[in-house]
């Protein structure tokens, strides 16, 4: 296992954004949504990495492809705004599925952006009525051996007890990782619990959930918990990102009314560390808010490779620090 430095693909002449999900076409090709785009759909980026090395060598980007979103207001309650999260590119029907956090849905597009008619068949424990705001869904990946999608929504739902936050920090988040297949309905749920929070502070914005996760041909997944913690003065800032490895066919299913808050210990799955990092805004200043995560190319000698990718926030600052778009490459 390698985690190498994170690279500044503005440095590359690629705009800042609001990266929040990333999913692999073909070759060097990957799709990536933006969660705060007024373009409902994604845009493509080219990443090239080194054969030998891992590292990333170039990065381009073309323009978004879509169709404009209305965003609700008061004068406009009926919106399309999706605040479009993570993305799924499914080779089989040739298209990319986009879920939705501000609609709860998942919805497929062609290649040109353009919505099919077809979304994954969302449960009614997962709608947007069921959620607490802004905690739906960000994380989707699908596997092409498998033939399975997986999602969860990024904190616990509204009927499986708290949530954690900088009042609950003895809380751990209880998810609920559910599968699609190719006929879009849903498939095995299972139940997920993460690490509680470790930011000491009480004030300031405080992020805590999963906001991707990674379908392997084995079968296995490899969830993304990530803390952030931002004060009102920046510095002291941090976002720490684990990578767990979680094998669902081992464990007992779990229904749609099924409390998690009173299942017991052994129903959650269990899970392997595989590699964990933290960023920050202090004498280091390299603070990344990691929200995407990808299979990335095999290297020539064999060795798997995974991306990850931040969220700038349109590279949000000021005249002294600004934040940047950053990938970063692990290599297996």
């Amino acid at each position: 296992m390698k985690l190498l430095k994170q690279v500044n693909i503005g440095k590359f002449g690629v705009r800042p954004a609001n990266y929040s999900g990333i999913t692999p076409i073909i070759g060097n090709r990957y799709a990536v949504v933006d969660d705060k785009e007024f373009i409902d759909g994604f845009m493509f980026l080219d990443i090239d990495v080194n054969p030998q090395t891992g590292k990333i060598e170039n990065v381009s980007y073309e323009e978004p492809k879509g169709f404009i979103e209305r965003k609700r207001t008061i004068d406009n309650p009926e919106s399309v705004y999706r605040d479009c999260e993570g993305c799924a590119f499914c080779s089989d029907t040739d298209t990319i599925f986009i879920s939705g956090e501000e609609d709860q849905r998942i919805a497929e597009y062609d290649m040109d952006g353009v919505p099919t008619g077809r979304e994954l068949q969302v449960p009614e424990y997962m709608k947007r009525h069921n959620i607490d705001e802004n905690y739906g869904f960000e994380a989707l990946t699908y596997n092409n051996t498998t033939k399975l999608f997986w999602t969860t929504t990024e904190a616990t739902l509204v009927q499986d007890g708290l949530r954690s936050n900088l009042e609950n920090k003895h809380v751990q988040n209880r998810l609920r990782l559910q599968s699609f297949g190719l006929d879009l309905k849903p498939g095995k749920m299972f139940a997920y619990k993460m690490d509680v929070p470790e930011a000491k502070q009480r004030k300031g914005n405080h992020v805590h959930g999963v906001p991707s996760m990674l379908a392997l041909d084995n079968g296995t997944l490899i969830v993304m918990e990530r803390e952030a913690f931002i004060p009102k003065v920046y510095f002291g800032s941090f976002c720490r990102i684990k990578l767990y490895i979680v094998q669902p066919e081992q464990y007992q299913e779990i229904k749609e009314t099924t409390v998690l808050s009173e299942i017991q210990e052994h129903i959650f799955l269990k899970k392997k560390l595989l590699c964990e990092f933290t960023t920050h805004v202090n004498h280091i200043w390299n603070f990344a808010n990691y929200e995407g995560m990808c299979l990335g190319p095999k290297l020539d000698n064999g060795r798997q490779t995974i991306l990850l990718i931040s969220d700038s926030q349109g590279g949000h600052g000021n005249a002294v620090y600004h934040l940047k778009d950053y990938i970063k490459v692990i290599i297996l």
